[in-house]
């Protein structure tokens, strides 16, 4: 996998914007390739993403912007990128996906993302790796491993959706036992494990969503996935070294 490390624009800009630009640069360790979600919009002089890769790499004969698609056929390749990539402000599904793939494929030696907001589904992504986050210099905790235990068996039902049927009993039943267990019902807490345990961005939305929804009081009818005694066995694979 991929090196990653990350920083909320919130964080970048303000007194700080220069030095925080100069340990971005540092921590890349060579001129990047930037990836944006629109290369015609990006070259535009009130561009936030221009403006971003201004300070990052102030020469402009020094700036490479590409279009983050453009990477969905080198991680479905063998080629391997020779310069370190500085992908800004990615939000469409389709962007993270291919930041994903790519990631997933050691294609990148390294990778940093501008986080647009703190919320961002690819903020909980790059915790749930283990992405440094350069405002502070310290990487995103591990996550808790019974948390991704559970979230893989998430994984384990995308095939079906996660909206309905056996993926929805499934997530609902876990939640819902974690819960109980004294774990935060929160997408803070269970997004970051299930993009560790390996889940797509487009099924962390349906998880997410069912997350609000219980949180906000929804009785969701659904159907037993597991034994009820699911937290004990994913806690004897988790202490086992099986999970």
């Amino acid at each position: 996998m991929s090196k990653l490390s990350y920083m909320v624009r919130g964080d970048w800009g303000g007194a700080s914007l220069v030095a925080n630009s100069s340990t971005i640069r540092e921590w890349l360790g060579g001129l990047p390739v930037f990836a944006v979600p629109d290369v015609r919009k990006a070259v535009t002089d009130r561009s936030v993403d221009l403006e971003t890769a201004t300070f990052i790499t102030p020469a402009q004969s020094d700036r490479l912007i590409v279009s983050i698609g453009d990477f969905a056929r080198v991680a479905d390749g063998d080629k391997v990128l020779t310069r370190p990539l500085a992908v800004l402000h990615p939000r469409a599904g389709k962007d993270l996906e291919v930041l994903r793939n790519l990631v997933g494929s050691v294609q990148a030696a390294r990778v940093f993302v501008m986080v647009w907001h703190a919320s961002d589904p690819v903020r909980q992504w790059l915790d749930g790796l283990g992405a440094v986050d350069l405002a502070t210099g310290v990487p995103s905790p591990a996550v808790d491993r019974m948390l991704v235990e559970a979230a893989s068996m998430m994984v384990d039902e995308e095939y079906n959706g996660l909206s309905s049927g056996r993926g929805k009993n499934s997530v609902i039943q876990l939640l819902r036992t974690f819960s109980a267990a004294g774990y935060p019902l929160e997408t803070s807490t269970w997004l970051p494990a299930f993009f560790a345990a390996g889940g797509s961005f487009d099924h962390a939305q349906e998880v997410a969503k069912l997350v609000s929804e219980m949180k906000a009081g929804t009785k969701h009818r659904v159907e037993l996935a597991y034994r009820a005694d699911i937290l004990d066995i994913i806690r004897d694979r988790v202490g086992s070294g099986r999970a």
